[in-house]
């Protein structure tokens, strides 16, 4: 896959907020360039939110050019996007909208989403250890990164955004059509072919819900698209609505929230939960950056409208829906790990350990790593230089 965040380094002022936000050390600053270590990276966006000069962008889609491209084009409308309608009728009326913008048609998949959920609470009981469910793909790539030893409780499910792509692409096996995700997060962006060439994906486009936004509310008016959405799918994306504490179900919303929790599993120190649900954003999907609303209120309105979500589950076969969560086989045994880790410790133990960034990264173990990799030197810490 191609890096999601790019520099554009123009008005740059080399502040250090990127480097110092970056909750998995992916950004650092060398020879006054900032790089962004793709592997390192989990898309989470808190260093585009923290530059004040914008100089951190995603791509975006050409959507007019995409859409011409194909005989059928298909938009997926992304739950999250009814938090920040005040009715249900209002879900309707800007499903017109986007059909009007160029698409023959548009679905939601709740209907999944709902069934994901209701697997998740059955798959999680009686497993003797905490299962993981997590539709983020920031989450996944975290517990990918640095927590791997806890894949096998991430309940091996696929993305709903992906299962509904995959039956429009059998449903339409004879056609030319171009699928496009509407997006309601950074992360959700990656799950498509383009922009990133994420080739395994059954999506064709994805682009930000805020990218639309403005034509979208042009187009509406009175005229509606039937939509049906299902209250378990809508549920599953609130992390105040996901499950409840009587059947040993939790929710955990926020980077540091999340790792404070995924750090008791690891060592076996949180009891008496059979499943937690997993999210990057404050409030869980409907805290999405490309929202235009709030979370808060989002929380209320979704609220406000759980009894017209009237739609049925969908009915998923097993295949349809597992996917088997695996790491890179090219990582590090624990003996190779346990050298690389004594080596970078002996040399931050050469470093002064203020962690001030001065350096260009967000801190002295985050020197230390790339001194041992041999990418720079020692001379880079000005406070061990003067």
């Amino acid at each position: 896959m191609k890096p999601v965040i790019s520099y554009l380094g123009n008005s740059c002022k080399k502040c250090i907020k990127c480097v110092k936000s970056c909750p998995t050390d992916a950004i650092s600053i060398v020879n006054e360039q900032v790089i962004i270590d793709k592997d390192k990276c989990i898309n989470c966006d808190i260093c585009i939110q923290a530059c004040d000069q914008k100089v951190l962008r995603v791509k975006h889609v050409d959507l007019q050019k995409a859409l011409k491209k194909h005989d059928y084009n298909i938009a997926l409308i992304s739950t999250a996007i009814l938090s920040d309608l005040k009715t249900y009728e209002e879900i309707k009326n800007i499903a017109h909208a986007i059909k009007k913008f160029g698409f023959d048609e548009v679905v939601q998949y709740s209907d999944i989403e709902g069934t994901l959920y209701k697997q998740a609470l059955r798959d999680s009981v009686g497993k003797h250890k905490v299962m993981l469910t997590s539709f983020c793909p920031t989450i996944n790539k975290l517990i990918k990164n640095d927590y791997p030893t806890l894949i096998d409780h991430l309940l091996p499910y696929d993305y709903p955004v992906e299962i509904a792509a995959k039956k429009l692409k059998a449903k339409y096996k004879d056609k030319n059509i171009g699928i496009y995700s509407l997006c309601e997060c950074v992360g959700k962006l990656t799950l498509a072919k383009e922009p990133f060439d994420n080739n395994e994906s059954n999506i064709d486009y994805a682009f930000s819900i805020s990218q639309m936004f403005p034509q979208i509310n042009k187009l509406k008016d009175d005229q509606q698209e039937n939509i049906e959405m299902n209250k378990y799918g809508v549920k599953s994306i609130v992390s105040d609505l996901y499950g409840n504490r009587d059947l040993s179900v939790i929710s955990v919303e926020g980077l540091p929230q999340i790792k404070k929790a995924l750090d008791l599993i690891e060592f076996d120190q949180l009891k008496h939960v059979d499943l937690i649900a997993l999210f990057n954003c404050f409030q869980g999907c409907i805290g999405g950056y490309y929202l235009w609303s709030n979370p808060f209120e989002g929380c209320f309105n979704i609220k406000s409208m759980l009894s017209e979500c009237q739609k049925d589950t969908a009915v998923l076969d097993k295949t349809e829906y597992q996917k088997i969560h695996t790491i890179n086989s090219n990582e590090q045994n624990f003996k190779e790990r346990l050298a690389w880790f004594n080596k970078v410790n002996a040399i931050l133990e050469t470093l002064p350990q203020f962690d001030c960034g001065s350096c260009g990264f967000a801190n002295c173990r985050g020197l230390a790593s790339r001194i041992a990799s041999g990418e720079v030197d020692a001379s880079l810490c000005r406070v061990k230089r003067r």
